[in-house]
């Protein structure tokens, strides 16, 4: 049943089982997967079925880093939440995602790999790419690339899926919601407020709010908050301030461990080889994209993190040093420094010189001048970084509030000196698989750090960590269950729980958590 929270009267009061708290991915699975269940379930979001922009303003941010985009740009607050802008590019964690890796602080699951196979399929499901699975040894045959790494010694082949058009978690599946008998959903229901039992440790109601001026409280047996990796952090952050931190943050945790999956082209593939140019497959209604990775072994001797590394056509233009050298060569002037491999660049400048007048011409004349502009180059390689959990990247509270009286959030995020150190050195072994495999010769660009780590660098805009799964509190905010530490009805889902976050996109794994935490809610444990 679909409920617009507008039309209800001050002060109503919602009693039900299970209330959702957030209408995204994790909230939209987790709700069908208790679809035509005994329990009754109440599903808040705090938009409608539709974008708009006041509503959309909530998520504006109060303070970001340099070059990180604003929640409000890469959040959408209506039913779907941020899938309703996503790719759809989606691919499992590896097995070593859960381990415990000496190398890598704050890293392990304490849960494992094999524990979330029968969930992966049910998420794959959810986002419509398919029920065959994601395995290398079933997909690269079809796309003539079984053969490509079969002398390397380092690297391999990983498959993404995405179903086009991309799915849309609310218009693909909020269909049996509005149909249920035992699911409701509201919309315009934003949540302002939670009532704690301290003694009792447990969440008693939840208030929100439909832009209206009204307030409404659901009662509950069980909580779940569902709002997204930075929301979740923000709206724990609120109620712990209530509360003196005894929700879930004696230790000081939510909001720490923030993560996110920096995009770059720091490496240039020169090759020829045709195969390079099949990475990617059309099959009905979705396509796949075999990308580029370390294996789980090499990553252990090695000590190295992962990188998500498909590869794409580049142009003389596209792929041009000159151009790169130019911009850090003036940024550096602007700032009066001088840059690193300053000889470098006034190389670049000069053996590049074509490609660099043809960059101005575009940018000040909107003219093209030089046919070879587009003459092929090599590839590019778009990467995807892991990021490494660390403390002090983290959500907080600023003092400045929206317009329900709530603070808003302020960020505290980078990519640590260790986090780049392991990137080039996992890029340095990739770079030796490409010779013994006789692919190509690949070239890092570490003159371009500069540029790459600034106003080059994209985002995934994957928010995760900041509700941390942990054995123990000391250490996270919500147990293996996904229940949150010394409270006794209240949990979390999404990609906030996850202690690590590996190299590839994370919808496909907040949907198999959400589908694996509603068969925790359903046994009544």
């Amino acid at each position: 049943m679909l409920i617009d929270g507008r039309t209800l009267n001050e002060g109503e009061v919602i009693n039900t089982d299970i209330c959702i708290l957030g209408g995204g991915p994790a909230g939209i699975t987790l709700a069908n997967e208790l679809n035509g269940n005994a329990l009754d379930v109440a599903l808040l979001d705090a938009g409608g079925e539709q974008y708009e922009a006041q509503v959309q303003e909530l998520y504006e941010a109060d303070s970001v880093p340099e070059y990180y985009p604003d929640p409000k740009i890469s959040r959408l607050r209506f039913l779907g939440g941020a899938s309703n802008h996503w790719g759809n590019n989606t691919s499992p964690f590896s097995p070593i995602d859960f381990e415990k890796r000496d190398w890598i602080g704050n890293s392990g699951w304490p849960i494992s790999y094999d524990e979330m196979v029968p969930y992966y399929q049910k998420a794959a499901v959810y986002c419509q790419t398919g029920d065959d699975g994601y395995s290398s040894e079933h997909w690269l045959p079809l796309m003539g690339l079984n053969d490509l790494l079969s002398e390397a010694k380092f690297s391999r082949l990983g498959i993404a899926k995405a179903s086009l058009p991309p799915t849309r978690f609310y218009v693909s599946h909020g269909k049996p919601l509005v149909e249920s008998d035992n699911v409701k959903l509201y919309t315009y229901a934003s949540v302002v407020d939670l009532e704690f039992d301290e003694s009792d440790k447990r969440i008693i109601s939840a208030t929100f709010t439909s832009y209206n001026g009204k307030t409404h409280k659901v009662v509950a047996d069980r909580f779940v908050l569902s709002m997204g990796g930075m929301e979740n952090a923000r709206m724990l952050l609120l109620f712990n301030e209530k509360y003196k931190n005894k929700i879930g943050n004696k230790n000081d945790i939510v909001g720490r461990y923030f993560m996110d999956h920096p995009t770059m082209n720091a490496a240039h593939l020169i090759s020829d080889l045709p195969k390079l140019e099949s990475m990617t497959r059309f099959e009905g209604q979705r396509f796949l994209v075999a990308f580029f990775e370390l294996q789980e072994k090499v990553l252990k001797e090695n000590e190295l993190i992962n990188l998500r590394m498909p590869v794409t056509s580049g142009t003389e233009y596209g792929m041009s040093d000159g151009i790169s050298s130019f911009h850090i060569l003036k940024n550096a002037l602007i700032r009066g420094e001088l840059p690193e491999d300053l000889f470098t660049h006034y190389g670049n400048l000069i053996l590049d010189a074509d490609m660099v007048i043809e960059a101005i011409a575009r940018k000040q004349f909107d003219t093209k001048v030089f046919e070879s502009a587009k003459n092929s180059a090599g590839f590019q390689i778009p990467m995807m970084v892991e990021q490494i959990p660390e403390k002090n990247n983290r959500i907080y509270l600023s003092s400045k509030k929206d317009k329900f009286g709530l603070n808003k959030l302020s960020i505290d995020w980078q990519v640590s000196e260790r986090n780049r150190e392991l990137m080039w050195r996992s890029l340095e072994v990739f770079a030796r698989d490409m010779g013994i495999t006789s692919i190509g010769r690949l070239r890092l660009l570490k003159e371009r750090a500069s540029r790459l780590f600034g106003d080059q660098m994209g985002f995934g805009h994957h928010h995760m960590g900041t509700t941390r799964m942990s054995d123990t509190p000391e250490n996270g905010v919500v147990d293996k269950n996904c229940k949150v530490f010394d409270v006794g009805n209240l949990y979390v889902a999404g990609s906030s729980v996850f202690p690590t976050g590996s190299h590839v996109p994370p919808t496909l794994t907040i949907s198999a958590m959400s589908a694996r935490l509603a068969e925790h809610l359903k046994s009544g444990v």
